[in-house]
């Protein structure tokens, strides 16, 4: 990761080739971002319930034969870089355009918050490339608050456990937006099959992460905003 290459002519013609797929991920999404705005607010009038649409965001996984293989550290972005992947869609839906290795890059070089002590990206590694990117947030200390949020038309950065998005005893990293009759829509930055849809809010709320490592800055879900 952090070699040096000898060859000056190996260097430029990487340096080209990441250069060439980068543009063409920017030029891709290009259009596909739709900020939140007060309008996309709608009222039930039969139920009397609030729903909000989800915040339109590029789609990125962590798996792309673009970056997937990339190692930082003990692991690769296909393996555990979930995290990078679901801030890049975040950043480049609130803020700028940016790629899920441009994030793990500066996690990476600016902290030992990636793949250093332990496998994956913690919270605190998450808000530091949030304060890069200039972007405002906050910790949500229960479930009553991550359904305000979603309410106010917020994106949401999760850590959550066993359960819906993850099998075993690793935790993985998703977004949240959006609101309706008791339900989210998550975006899941590894799995085509659960991206894009609406689950139970309790049930994503139960299944939060409770890893030390997610919770280091105090939970494990973040309220992330302009």
């Amino acid at each position: 990761m952090k070699k040096r290459i000898s060859m000056i002519l190996v260097g430029s013609l990487l340096l080209t080739s990441f250069n060439d797929v980068k543009a063409d991920l920017l030029k891709e999404q290009r259009d596909k971002v739709e900020a939140f705005s007060i309008g996309d607010s709608i009222m039930n009038s039969a139920t009397g319930k609030e729903s909000v649409k989800p915040v339109k965001l590029p789609q990125y996984y962590q798996s792309d034969a673009r970056w997937g293989s990339k190692r930082y550290g003990i692991s690769n972005m296909k393996e555990t870089g979930c995290v990078p992947t679901a801030l890049s869609m975040i950043i480049s839906g609130l803020k700028e355009n940016v790629t899920p290795v441009q994030v793990a890059d500066y996690i990476y070089d600016t902290s030992m918050e990636m793949n250093m002590t332990f496998s994956g990206t913690s919270s605190f590694g998450a808000e530091i490339a949030l304060d890069y990117w200039n972007l405002n947030y906050r910790t949500i200390n229960s479930k009553e608050d991550l359904e305000i949020a979603l309410k106010k038309g917020d994106v949401v950065y999760g850590a959550v456990g066993h359960g819906i998005f993850v099998r075993g005893y690793s935790t993985h990293a998703v977004v949240l937006s959006g609101y309706q009759n008791g339900k989210v829509h998550a975006v899941d930055p590894d799995n085509p099959e659960r991206t894009n849809k609406w689950y139970s809010l309790d049930e994503i709320w139960n299944q939060r992460s409770m890893a030390p490592e997610d919770n280091v800055t105090g939970g494990a879900f973040i309220v992330v905003s302009k």
